[in-house]
């Protein structure tokens, strides 16, 4: 790869990031940028204006609105997402071709549309957080085969000739002939460009995201979103249909858990928004018509398959709903406290470590709360354990109650109980400690016709969005280290940290 990709370095044909591009780039890096700043750089471009404003007002995007001047979409987009998004939309418009070693450059921008309006889908609900970055990765994953035809034609032309005759996934054709393939590469002088490493990560590993070479999950989690978008566009652009739509529902399925159902509005909706993403880019495309058969084909199948699938259910279903119910019950037995049947602490454990790894993923804060109930024993000393025991069921009951949908509450221990709190940040993770403080203080249950309470002291930490993964791995000890000193400066009080 060394040789080819010193060779790109060094073509004078090699394109790089328009004027506007780079001032983008640079913005980037800095931490300080402001609306206006970053408005008067942007319309140096009106093409990168119009399309943001049609981005900001696009339904097909998620953000429709009456958006009417650049200021107003930068507001309306945030200012990383436009850096991003006109990045994007700067290198698109780098090259369009002349020969390129009879490079296909149509059917390469169907493909790149394509990818471009599945990951945008793909991302509203895998990734949240990272939409901009799936939509910049999505319109430059590929963008190594653009380099390729122009400033390595010769070198590239047995590739595109093996394409043409034999099909194939053409990063395998590359790799053969090459040595190395147009994501790597694509990667690599992106890298050089200063773009994000997350972004660089993420197109390098696309066609196959590996479990454990990506260090980053964020970026892992993004080439996963690029595969799935790339293995739709593969169905457009000349990959055997049914042999396509197999390895597409299956690595949907692997990655996102979706069924040919998932997988048939996946291409329904691509369809849908393939031509704002056309518009956006600028550039030419497929026939409109020849998409549409294919997705009609395309779905056929699924339905198809759906069918087979769901009579394959029906006659077994008698015995799996048995199974199923059988199953549930078992596991609720498995995960449940007995006495106060709030979740239990094999339950919690696990979804402790289930949390921590979505939050490192998305960038969601995450909260945890450690209750301990004061002066438990006392309870159980002077109006015996049943007494004690009504008392334990009536606070779980309650904190359960208070703290509502969203939080998973857990018997930790003895007179314990711990709430995981997901995307709860420091501030909101105290109020609802003070909530909880009140609900309990608020509870009593009536021995010898008398209420009986208790009061309960509250430690808890936050991990906020950004924060380093050891500080995440110690949420316990150091939850626990406030509620220590909530017990020690007096009992019935709430301290939260995070940090």
């Amino acid at each position: 790869m060394s040789e080819l990709l010193e060779q790109l370095r060094n073509a004078s044909s090699l394109p790089s990031p328009p004027g506007v591009a780079l001032e983008i780039i640079n913005l980037n890096q800095r931490d300080d940028i402001d609306i206006d700043e970053l408005a008067i750089v942007v319309t140096r471009d009106p093409a990168i204006v119009a399309k943001l404003l049609r981005m900001a007002n696009s339904s097909s995007f998620g953000r429709p609105g009456q958006i009417s001047d650049i200021r107003q979409a930068i507001m309306t987009l945030g200012l990383r997402s436009v850096n991003l998004l006109a990045l994007s939309f700067s290198l698109a418009s780098i090259s369009k071709g002349e020969d390129g070693g009879r490079f296909d450059y149509p059917l390469y921008w169907t493909a790149s549309a394509v990818t471009t309006a599945a990951s945008t889908i793909l991302s509203r609900k895998a990734l949240p957080m990272l939409q901009d970055e799936v939509f910049l990765s999505s319109i430059l994953c590929d963008f190594g085969q653009l380099i390729l035809a122009e400033a390595a034609t010769k070198q590239y032309r047995p590739v595109l000739k093996r394409r043409a005759a034999s099909g194939g996934p053409i990063q395998e054709i590359e790799r053969e002939i090459l040595g190395t393939d147009h994501a790597e590469l694509g990667a690599e002088l992106l890298r050089e460009w200063g773009l994000p490493k997350l972004i660089c990560d993420a197109v390098a590993y696309h066609h196959a995201p590996p479990r454990d070479a990506i260090e980053d999950r964020a970026a892992a989690a993004v080439a996963q979103v690029l595969h799935v978008s790339s293995m739709v566009s593969d169905l457009y652009t000349g990959r055997d249909l049914d042999s396509g739509l197999d390895a597409l529902q299956s690595t949907a399925a692997e990655y996102f858990e979706m069924d040919s159902s998932a997988c048939k509005e996946l291409l329904e909706a691509t369809e849908e928004s393939m031509a704002d993403v056309v518009e956006m880019l600028g550039v030419e495309c497929s026939d409109a018509g020849e998409i549409a058969a294919i997705r009609v084909r395309a779905t056929e199948h699924l339905v198809k398959q759906s069918l087979a699938l769901n009579q394959q259910i029906a006659a077994v279903s008698a015995d799996s709903e048995e199974l199923k119910r059988r199953n549930v019950a078992l596991e609720e037995r498995a995960t449940t406290d007995a006495l106060t049947g709030l979740r239990n602490r094999g339950y919690f454990d696990e979804w402790l470590e289930s949390e921590r790894e979505r939050a490192g993923q998305t960038g969601h804060p995450l909260g945890l709360l450690l209750l301990d109930i004061d002066h438990f024993k006392s309870v159980n000393d002077d109006h015996g354990h049943p007494c004690g025991d009504d008392l334990l069921r009536a606070i779980g009951a309650a904190i359960q109650l208070a703290a509502g949908d969203g939080h998973i509450v857990c018997r930790y221990g003895g007179e314990e109980i711990a709430i995981i709190a997901p995307e709860t940040t420091c501030n909101e993770l105290e109020t609802l400690a003070e909530r909880l403080r009140a609900a309990v203080a608020g509870t009593s249950v009536t021995h010898d016709n008398q209420p009986v309470r208790r009061t309960v002291s509250i430690g808890g930490f936050a991990n906020p969005r950004g924060q380093s993964p050891p500080a995440c791995l110690r949420m316990k000890e150091l939850a626990d280290e406030q509620l220590y000193r909530a017990k020690s400066e007096g009992r019935d009080r709430v301290f939260i940290t995070s940090s």
